[in-house]
């Protein structure tokens, strides 16, 4: 489930917005020049590209975030301090945080939050940059919304012959540190002229040592890739082993949104597939989302009407059968049947004993299955293609579920013959 990304959006000159799973942070000031805020105070740091030089001085000499105004003996607010700051051409780093219920706090890289005088600066010179990263925020707190009504538009189209997707050792080669060249003073002082070959010989032997651990973690990767090859290529179409190896580390590898269970057993000709699918509770399914409100920097966390809600969830325990079903037409070329069925764990009214309540339960031929336009999934209702197989189901329209008695083996003889 984890998601992670970086993004740079350029909104005015010096200023941007940084975006990252653990926040979003704005840098105010010109290219070259960095202000650390911290408990100890304000930092200043200068570098020039290229040299490997740098400057750094504390700039609050006299407390609060004065940086790089004129020194004056009398207190200022420390929303002061850091429009004196702006305003000379500083750099501040803020990050904003979005609780659950839709509060936010503004805080400086050092997870200090700015008071509300420093908030009031933030907002003048940020502008609508404070609202982009409102907006950003929500956006990244609905995604959980919008991952569990589209689980089915990653689904794979089927294929005949045996698919293989190589990877490439994910290590880079790692490089040689250059030799220190010899300086004036080690031509003519021979313990200077030691040490230089000492380091040189260092180097050489810590390259020498780093490139034989990368070299055998790679024949290591190459092998593990070799022998990946053949079971998804050979081994697949032949060995029950093979294919059930296969399908299970394809399926380990879904972000599913919600932990998503899938049990399955291949029948003896490696023809035909029974899938059992436990699915999360409807409890599990998000009941709010955030919007950003029309004119102030304020986020509003509303309720998800409970129909919605029965919606979302109805949507996401077909998707997930569609998804499952992609993976096998496409994984396993020999398997020309499926049979899914799709449970959630229950307590048996009468003992009170932990139990399954079955939702639905399909049979689908590899030759129906074909029929689906992979290419329009975004277009497709999966509670809608579903019904285009053989489907065992009891449900309304706004995805209120029953408890069925699902298919069971010898529909797939049945179909196989």
């Amino acid at each position: 489930m984890a998601l992670r990304f970086q993004r740079r959006i350029r909104i005015a000159p010096g200023v941007s917005l940084n975006l990252s799973k653990r926040g979003i942070g704005a840098s105010i000031g010109p290219r070259g020049a960095k202000v650390s805020v911290g408990r100890r105070g304000v930092y200043g740091n200068v570098g020039l590209p290229g040299t490997g030089l740098s400057y750094r001085e504390k700039l609050n000499k006299r407390g609060g975030r004065n940086a790089g105004g004129a020194r004056s003996d009398a207190p200022i607010s420390p929303g002061k301090a850091l429009e004196q700051h702006l305003q000379a051409g500083g750099n501040v780093v803020a990050h904003v945080r979005v609780d659950e219920s839709g509060g936010f706090t503004i805080i400086d890289e050092q997870g200090r939050a700015y008071d509300d005088s420093e908030v009031r600066v933030l907002r003048k010179y940020g502008g609508e940059g404070l609202r982009d990263m409102l907006q950003q925020a929500c956006e990244r707190l609905n995604a959980d919304l919008a991952a569990l009504a589209t689980v089915h538009q990653d689904t794979l189209p089927p294929r005949d012959t045996p698919v293989f997707e190589s990877r490439a050792f994910p290590e880079p080669e790692p490089q040689r540190r250059p030799r220190v060249e010899p300086t004036l003073w080690s031509r003519i002082w021979p313990p200077a002229a030691r040490r230089l070959e000492e380091e040189n010989e260092r180097r050489a032997e810590q390259y020498a040592r780093t490139f034989s651990e990368w070299e055998e973690a790679a024949r290591a990767f190459n092998e593990q890739e070799r022998l990946r090859r053949a079971r998804e290529t050979e081994l697949v179409i032949t060995d029950l082993d093979a294919m059930a190896n296969v399908l299970e580390e394809h399926l380990g590898e879904i972000p599913w949104p919600r932990e998503t269970n899938v049990s399955f057993d291949l029948g003896d000709d490696a023809g035909t597939i029974a899938i059992d699918i436990e699915l999360p509770e409807e409890e599990a399914f998000p009941d709010v989302e955030y919007t950003l409100a029309a004119k102030q920097p304020k986020v509003s966390v509303k309720k998800i009407a409970a129909t919605r809600r029965r919606t979302l969830y109805r949507d996401y325990a077909h998707g997930v059968a569609m998804r499952v079903l992609g993976e096998i037409f496409h994984r396993l070329p020999t398997v020309q049947t499926a049979l899914v069925s799709a449970y959630r764990p229950d307590l048996d009214a009468g003992t009170g004993q932990p139990t399954e309540s079955y939702l639905y339960s399909v049979l689908v031929t590899k030759l129906q299955w074909r029929e689906i336009n992979f290419q329009a999934l975004a277009d497709i209702e999966p509670p809608a293609t579903l019904e285009r197989f053989e489907l065992q189901r009891k449900m309304t329209k706004t995805g209120v579920f029953k408890p069925i008695e699902p298919l069971g083996i010898e529909a797939l003889a049945s179909a196989k013959g």
